[in-house]
């Protein structure tokens, strides 16, 4: 999705290591029906946030989304991801546990060289 959409609608960090919606608008309107079966920007971030993509909160990429295995240029990394089961009922996260203030400052593809085969 990430390559074939228009970069003024959902683009790749420079870095490659999260992503973000610029117009949240034409994103409900043109790609969330291409790929998905609901056409809510909420409900797109609900299943973000169960794959376990932690929102950016701070920084020059506040509002963007990152997951250490979801990298542009590994992309094979992300077939490592697990979707966590529906909230039936509440459970304690741990201090933080709901975003990420800022954008880390290696690359994770970096720590996975092996795994991506990138040097």
């Amino acid at each position: 999705m990430l390559r074939k959409e228009d970069l003024s609608i959902v683009a790749w960090l420079p870095r490659g290591d999260a992503f973000t919606v610029r117009d949240a608008d034409r994103f409900v309107k043109d790609v969330l029906p291409r790929y998905f079966r609901h056409t809510k920007l909420t409900s797109f971030q609900r299943q973000l946030n169960l794959y376990g993509f932690r929102r950016i909160t701070k920084g020059p990429d506040a509002g963007a989304y990152r997951h250490e295995l979801f990298h542009r240029d590994c992309p094979d990394q992300c077939l490592q991801m697990k979707r966590s089961k529906q909230k039936g009922s509440p459970q304690l996260k741990p201090k933080g546990a709901g975003s990420v203030t800022s954008s880390p400052s290696f690359s994770p593809c970096s720590s996975h060289a092996a795994a991506c085969g990138s040097p």
